[in-house]
């Protein structure tokens, strides 16, 4: 269930943080279906058909949405502090060619602060955004927690708003993880080590890029929210490792929830 959960933020946090109205608090549930690749630099991927659960909450300091959690920190006339997720989902290494008979990759859950800083005036209809978050990384192995590293993801943020039924959004960055972030998925240990597939260690740096482009939809009581991510990994300092065996790779999600609740506060 835990991997579950995770495996379904790409949806949760890909698209745009807009609320469908002005409701304080809404609640639903729903299902979504993913392409996810087992890792960056994976050539292989793996189908996804899990239950979606709804949340918006717009509160003075505290808004919680698709796009996860703002303004809990600080927020400015320009400047914004909250709190920036992500996550990986579990890959066994039966399932994966590159990984056979290695350990299994637990999921795992990025999370930390987040600074933005607004690029676009409070009138444009468009909001465009400088996102510097910077997240510790967890994975799970049932009950236990490791830190397996930290990343940082500087980008640049787009959202649009036509009315209050449609919005989209575009983000597109670098990634730099540390060097045990990068040795979580990448790193070939001696003793895995075969004739296909040397030992390899790798190097904390620079990550490859990202982008994601997102959209929603609210009609009546149903919420459908969709993305299409690229991720790039040539130039990474793990490019070279035996277990990345393409440079790029896609995600997509598509996910449909009916909000069974609309609180009368606005």
């Amino acid at each position: 269930m835990r991997a579950a959960a995770l495996t379904i933020l790409p949806l949760v946090l890909a698209t745009p943080a807009f609320a469908a109205d002005d409701a304080r608090l809404e609640l639903g549930i729903g299902a979504t279906a993913l392409r996810l690749p087992d890792y960056r630099g994976s050539d292989e991927q793996q189908g996804y058909l899990l239950p979606l659960p709804y949340l918006s909450y717009q509160g003075e300091r505290l808004q919680v949405s698709r796009a996860g959690v703002r303004g809990l920190l600080f927020q400015g006339e320009r400047t914004e502090f909250d709190l920036s997720l992500n996550a990986t989902p579990p890959v066994k290494s039966e399932k994966n060619r590159a990984r056979a008979g290695m350990p299994e990759l637990d999921p795992t859950l990025e999370i930390g602060p987040s600074f933005k800083y607004r690029l676009s005036a409070a009138a444009d209809p468009v909001r465009v955004e400088l996102v510097l978050p910077l997240r510790a990384v967890a994975s799970f192995d049932d009950w236990r927690v490791r830190h397996v590293g930290n990343v940082f993801n500087p980008k640049i943020g787009v959202e649009w708003r036509q009315g209050r039924d449609w919005g989209m959004g575009l983000s597109a960055g670098a990634l730099f993880g540390d060097r045990r972030q990068h040795a979580y998925f990448y790193d070939v240990d001696a003793r895995y080590a075969t004739a296909e597939r040397p030992a390899y260690r790798a190097r904390g740096g620079y990550g490859g890029l990202q982008g994601t482009l997102s959209a929603s939809r609210s009609f009546g009581d149903w919420w459908l929210g969709t993305f299409l991510r690229a991720d790039q990994v040539g130039g990474a300092r793990f490019a070279d490792s035996p277990l990345v065996k393409r440079k790029t790779n896609l995600s997509a999600g598509i996910g449909l929830a009916w909000r069974f609740y609309r609180s009368d506060e606005r």
